[in-house]
């Protein structure tokens, strides 16, 4: 026998497992913030010697919420981190002290909720105990001081390998520092101490430049100060201005984080492999007589070449011969430690900062300085590209769309009746769920770039929001995403599934190429109309027709694309029900007719649903869409099904759209009927108010429900009727369908019928006093008794006689009794269901023994025999 895991005990499972020390001995969690309100962080480190390449493997930070094993938020990590480095992510709503790195739902912890590190899905640092609810806090028996809760932990420096067993008990050795709450000076560095503040900030300068034979050219952007520099915190652009132009060109926004000593390489995708270093970028589409400028926040902090100028081949040093823009690798020297920021100054200017090379020299991309890279940093060897992207698989289809039938699929729903529209979706969800293969977050590179793939350029996809056509080998892997393009998820993932075990959040239904910067702007801002309100989002320095209001957090799509977003949003909202979830692990989502708060930025909502149902009809499915939707359906095996068939969106969301595909009759006035009415009487309900407009002629239909049947009882205004007998309190219930000839429009109708109890008027005849022994007879008269009306007798006191009883005559023969006693007999009337019980009552009177003579109770001899006469009795009564 097999026996099968779910998924989420599959997940348990693999988060569960344990890896040697050797595996990942280098990656720690190396301070945990539990402080006042928000103030919460976690820090990451590498407290190894050499870089750990986060994108070589699937590394997550993962949280378990009160004693959980199913896993929640997830921070994926990527990119590089250098040996003594860290990974800070803090919450969004802290102090500014400890918006240090990266804001991360991950922080939603408090003091009893555990952080589990992996690589691959192995366990290689934990935090808490998985599993456990420990109440308030994890505490220690052997430090008082020691909690989970409302404390600054830092990880002893004598840890160098993490704690692999989550299951285990909390904490595990004396590995913590404890500091009070609200301590965040710590943050950003490895140890135990406070980071230094003596660090110099970071410095951002061009430090080479190559433009050399054919398409080999290059550009290296270094920080030479002494911190980190966040260039997310800030808009950071490398533009280049060709032929003398002073309106910016192709540019490219830096992003991530650069630690100091650190650089980034924009090399053409042209060139050849000894220069491609970093990422290709077409900023580098210069000759030597283009100015290339960079900015923070549109300011410009250093330059190459002087904007506005064009120098005709090349800008050339009168005091150096060997000095060009031209045929040469250029390298800042290492005494300059601030950028060049006056761009239209003559160039290189009097003192020339610049050292020069020989065409073609490359090897020194990749770090700052004059001299040619140490070794420690070694330009890779360009990986084969076998997949149909940058560090993408290869996909095995798991359906055909040349031989899909969109009448078999959808044979549910085209020969169902439903009620209403929720039926009707709730069917699609179904057909749609039915074969919808889980996609892991990689596979979603590869469907993309069939999904999206350019129809005028087969290696291109088409980004959602600029339109643009881009490499499929462009896809971000790591650093910044200027020049790349990345996967957005059109439902947001903050909204509902932040995780990627969720199947939301790997449905390539939903799933388009994005430029990173225009995705950073869209955030997980609501769909609506705003672009009255809002500002138009920039794309390499021209508008794309997208709008963002900040303040109502509102996102505006292009309007080519508002119709692809519309039927997105319906199909996430129609395929996740929350009725499979122990497979998908997603909940109901729910698209609302308004935009989202932001204390519901994680509940599984988002808007605006009237909003969206108008773009459906602004922007019609077009062929791109449909051969989007066959090839999601080839990789991932559903299908969208308001793009197969649009008439669905009207007959799911036109109703509550004001666009009703089966729209009522509006009339005015209201029904009159009785507040109740006594059963067996007569009675009326008067819908004779009722009108649609001057002039126009009604009908009317009324039904009576009972159970699931309906009869036709009446067919015009006034409905006239007797109340039926009943039992008990009933509630009848009538349709009344008002009709104009063209639309008709239903009202619904109740009234209670009261019950009265059955009573009769009984007159008995006959001789009800006898002696013992005698015969009997009674007979009752029932006045006004209703026609199928059955009688019955029984004896229900005294000693049991002999009767019989016909109709309503009962004839008895009086018992023996010892003493006078009274006989009772009940007469039962039956009408229908109900009873009326009315009772005649015959004395029997003792006869006396013969001979037998009462003592009278004079002198001493009639005391004796009144002492005596029980006992004479009783022997009288024995003979």
């Amino acid at each position: 026998m097999r026996i099968k895991m779910n998924a989420v005990a599959a997940a348990t499972a693999m988060v569960l497992g344990t890896l040697s020390t050797a595996a990942n001995a280098n990656l720690v969690i190396t301070e945990y913030i539990e402080g006042s309100s928000n103030n919460k962080a976690v820090e990451i480190s590498n407290v190894g010697g050499s870089a750990i390449d986060l994108d070589a493997n699937a590394y997550k930070l993962i949280l378990f919420s009160n004693g959980k094993t199913e896993p929640g938020n997830t921070e994926i990590l990527a990119g590089t981190l250098e040996p003594g480095k860290s990974l800070v992510f803090h919450n969004a709503g802290s102090a500014d002290d400890f918006k240090v790195g990266n804001a991360s739902t991950v922080t939603y912890f408090n003091g009893d909720d555990a952080l589990v590190l992996t690589k691959d899905d192995v366990v290689i640092d934990r935090f808490g105990k998985l599993g456990e609810d420990p109440g308030s806090a994890w505490t220690d028996p052997n430090n008082a001081d020691f909690s989970t809760a409302n404390k600054t932990l830092r990880r002893k420096a004598s840890v160098t390998t993490g704690d692999t067993d989550a299951g285990a008990a909390f904490p595990s050795g004396d590995q913590w520092v404890v500091f009070d709450t609200d301590t965040s000076d710590g943050l950003g560095c490895v140890g135990e101490g406070a980071c230094s503040s003596e660090a110099t900030p970071g410095v951002l300068l061009l430090t080479e430049y190559i433009e050399g034979s054919s398409n080999n050219k290059a550009v290296e952007i270094s920080n030479v100060g002494g911190t980190a520099i966040d260039l997310d915190a800030n808009a950071y652009k490398l533009i280049l201005f060709s032929n003398g132009k002073t309106e910016p060109g192709n540019t490219e926004i830096l992003a991530g984080t650069l630690e100091p000593g650190k650089s980034l390489v924009f090399h053409n995708a042209g060139s050849a492999d000894a220069f491609k270093f970093g990422s290709a970028s077409t900023v580098t589409y210069f000759n030597g007589d283009d100015a290339l400028v960079l900015t923070k926040d549109d300011v410009v902090i250093d330059r190459f070449g002087k904007r506005g100028e064009d120098p005709g081949s090349a800008w050339t040093d009168p005091n150096d011969a060997n000095f060009s823009t031209a045929n040469k690798t250029l390298r800042r020297k290492d005494s300059v430690t601030a950028g060049d920021t006056v761009a239209e100054a003559d160039f290189p200017g009097a003192n020339n900062q610049w050292a020069v090379f020989d065409i073609d020299t490359s090897d020194g991309l990749g770090c700052a300085g004059e001299s040619a890279c140490d070794g420690s940093v070694t330009p890779p060897e360009p990986e084969p590209e076998t997949g149909p992207c940058t560090n993408c698989e290869t996909l095995t289809p798991v359906a055909d769309p040349t031989t899909f039938n969109g009448e078999i699929y959808y044979s549910d729903v085209l020969s169902g009746d439903f009620a209403n529209a929720d039926e009707l979706k709730n069917a699609l969800s179904i057909i749609i769920a039915k074969d919808h293969k889980y996609l892991t977050y990689k596979q979603v590179w590869s469907t993309l770039t069939h999904a999206d793939q350019d129809p005028t350029n087969v290696n291109n996809v088409i980004e959602i929001y600029t339109g643009a056509s881009i490499s499929k080998y462009d896809n971000q892997q790591s650093g910044s995403g200027a020049g790349k393009w990345n996967r957005e998820h059109v439902w947001a993932k903050s909204h509902g599934f932040p995780s990627d075990s969720q199947w939301g959040y790997t449905d390539a239904h939903h799933l388009r190429p994005a430029d990173p910067g225009i995705n950073t702007a869209r955030s997980n801002n609501d769909f609506g109309a705003c672009s009255d309100t809002g500002e138009e989002v920039q794309f390499d320095g021209q508008g794309t027709g997208n709008y963002l209001n900040k303040t109502t957090d509102c996102w505006e799509p292009r309007d080519e694309v508002k119709g692809d977003v519309a039927r997105m949003i319906m199909y996430m909202d129609t395929r996740y029900q929350g009725t499979d979830t122990a497979t998908t692990n997603m909940p109901d989502l729910v698209v609302v007719d308004r935009l989202t708060t932001t204390d519901e930025d994680s509940d599984p909502l988002i808007g605006t649903l009237c909003t969206l149902y108008a773009w459906n009809k602004l922007d019609a499915v077009d062929t791109f869409e449909q051969n989007r939707n066959n090839q999601v359906y080839k990789y991932q095996g559903n299908r969208n099904p308001f793009i197969d068939r649009p008439e669905l969106v009207q007959e799911v969301y036109g109703a509550v759209c004001g666009d009703d595909p089966n729209p009522g009759l509006v009339v005015e006035g209201d029904i009159v009927t009785p507040e109740s009415v006594t059963e067996g009487a007569a009675y009326t309900i008067d819908a004779s108010a009722i009108n649609a407009g001057e002039g126009v002629v009604l009908t009317y239909k009324w039904e009576q429900i009972v159970a699931e049947e309906k009869t036709v009882v009446g067919d015009i205004a006034i409905l006239s009727l007797t109340a039926p007998m009943i039992n008990a309190d009933e509630t009848l219930n009538f349709t009344l369908t008002i009709s104009d000839g063209t639309l008709e429009t239903t009202k619904a109708v109740s009234l209670n019928v009261i019950n009265v109890p059955l009573t009769l008027s009984v007159e008995f005849a006959g001789t009800t006093k006898v002696t013992e022994g005698d015969n009997t007879s009674i007979t009752a008269t029932v006045a006004d008794a209703p026609e199928g009306t059955s009688y019955s007798w029984k004896q229900v006191s005294g000693n049991t006689a002999v009767f019989t009883a016909t109709g309503l005559t009962l004839d008895v023969t009086s018992p023996s009794v010892d003493i006078d006693q009274v006989l009772v007999f009940e007469l039962t009337a039956t009408v229908g269901e109900e009873s009326f019980v009315k009772s005649v009552s015959i004395e029997v009177t003792n006869t006396e023994e013969t001979g037998w003579t009462k003592p009278d109770g004079a002198g001493s001899l009639g005391g004796l025999m009144t002492l005596l006469l029980p006992l004479m009795w009783w022997r009288r009564r024995q003979g």
